[in-house]
């Protein structure tokens, strides 16, 4: 509610605020009030219930602005303790979601100098699975299946040798790398989801008033929240 003028019963014109805020309102209501009751017919006056439940209304509305700013305050304090923590992840290992990269035996020492990936890779399960099928996929988009059994929800980590039942037969050479993408499945059809993980490090952090945006060595920034596992 804006109220620009009301008359007094000098016929003066009293100018009041146009606030949007709940206490401006409130106010505004007030010198309304104080107006009305200053000209009202003595003959017919005011309803003081409707009067005292508007002026109600008018305080909980300025109630909740408070409290919304407190909320706000307190987000803004987490944010920033949030931040400050992230500062000492810097050097260290974290998981995140992504499509990790694998490779057998001899394949995973380095080469000229550039790390290989190992022969170890780690997935979140949202559920039980009585079947994870893991499959392998080559740069030269030659793709190979295997399965996991009985795996339980969390985030799991397995090497190359826990994997059964590859297909086509005799299995994937080992003298290349794979990427792997998973698929989870019980017989019941409640199929929880799955998602790989991927290993890297923490370069370096910016601070920024939405929280802290952690930079990594081989990917792209990301923020605090993406992260899945810290590692030591």
């Amino acid at each position: 509610m804006t109220v620009s003028t009301v008359n007094d019963t000098s016929g003066n014109t009293s100018t009041y605020g146009t606030g949007s805020s709940a206490a401006d309102l409130s106010e505004q209501f007030m010198k309304l009030l104080v107006a009305q009751m200053q000209n009202q017919d003595p003959t017919n006056p005011m309803d003081n219930n409707q009067l005292t439940s508007q002026l109600a209304q008018f305080n909980t509305a300025a109630g909740v602005e408070k409290l919304n700013a407190s909320v706000g305050n307190v987000q803004a304090l987490m944010a920033q303790l949030g931040s400050m923590s992230a500062a000492s992840w810097v050097g260290r290992g974290v998981l995140i979601k992504g499509d990790p990269k694998v490779a057998f035996g001899d394949a995973t020492q380095p080469l000229d100098g550039e790390e290989k990936p190992s022969d170890s890779f780690s997935f979140l399960l949202s559920g039980d699975a009585e079947t994870v099928t893991v499959t392998l996929t080559d740069d030269e988009g030659n793709a190979y299946t295997a399965q996991l059994k009985d795996v339980k929800s969390g985030v799991k980590t397995y090497t190359l040798d826990d994997l059964e039942n590859f297909q086509p037969e005799p299995g994937p050479p080992q003298d290349r790398e794979y990427t792997l993408s998973f698929e989870a499945k019980n017989p019941e059809g409640d199929n929880p989801e799955i998602s790989g993980l991927i290993q890297e490090q923490v370069s370096g952090v910016t601070m920024t008033a939405y929280g802290a945006v952690l930079h990594l060595l081989n990917h792209d920034s990301i923020t605090m929240g993406e992260v899945v596992v810290i590692q030591k």
